[in-house]
């Protein structure tokens, strides 16, 4: 089991409806490619010193389940899932990092 652990960092101008809309698109699409087993979502619960974050203040994090790397592979480059980034990145830009990690046990 790979874990795709993505933090989002999204403008100020972003509506939260706009924001829950994103996630629900996210997670159709993601679903429906076949490829992912699990994706979860949450808002990110901020302190007064995100302010200093050295990258960006994340506003939500992402994980989504797959079985193997080649994988997880397959669906980032999986075409409706770039439509899908496409589309917001237009529509609000927002900054995005990931990292690929087996399941944690904390």
């Amino acid at each position: 089991m790979i874990i795709h652990t993505l933090v989002f960092s999204f403008s100020d101008s972003m509506p939260e409806a706009e924001r829950n809309q994103f996630f629900a698109e996210m997670d159709d699409v993601i679903l429906k490619s076949g490829l992912a087993e699990k994706i979860d979502h949450k808002p990110h619960l901020r302190l007064p010193d995100d302010d200093y974050a050295p990258v960006f203040v994340s506003s939500a994090i992402a994980e989504i389940s797959v079985q193997d790397l080649p994988t997880l592979q397959k669906l980032t480059v999986w075409p409706q899932l770039n439509e899908f980034r496409e589309k917001w990145q237009a529509k609000y830009p927002y900054k995005v990092i990931w990292t690929n990690h087996e399941r944690l046990t904390v």
